[in-house]
């Protein structure tokens, strides 16, 4: 997969994670405060990766009228949700670790930390290689 494609698929994560973030929030008043300093997170990052690709000469790619997360009638059910959505941000910031030199994988490397200490926020145990399968 190309350097290109592979932010493309991690903007369409941001895209979804903004997306959750706030209906989470919305239906669980006890997941407001950090549904939105979560949201915030992903805000920056859309951006970020909005700038690299423009930048690159791409079009970025659009986000959905709504996304599959599954179910969310429990708190349980929307803390799954969320993490399900970091769990593959920081996959998706691990591949271009590699990928990357310099500033960029500095960039990356920074994602991939807070989707994994996100994760945690949400309910997720640790991991030794958060990203990996």
């Amino acid at each position: 997969m190309s350097e290109r494609s592979a932010l493309q698929q991690w903007l369409a994560l941001e895209h979804e994670a903004i997306w959750l973030l706030p209906l989470v929030g919305a239906r669980f008043g006890e997941l407001t405060r950090l549904s939105r300093r979560t949201r915030d997170a992903h805000l920056v990052a859309r951006d970020e990766l909005l700038q690299r690709l423009h930048d690159a000469g791409a079009d970025p790619v659009a986000t959905a009228l709504s996304y599959e997360v599954g179910p969310l009638k429990t708190v349980a059910q929307a803390k799954k949700a969320v993490r399900s959505v970091e769990t593959r941000v920081a996959a998706a910031a691990l591949g271009l670790v590699g990928e990357m030199a310099g500033d960029e994988r500095v960039f990356a490397s920074t994602a991939l930390r807070r989707a994994a200490m996100t994760q945690l926020d949400w309910g997720g145990a640790p991991t030794a290689f958060p990203g990996l399968p």
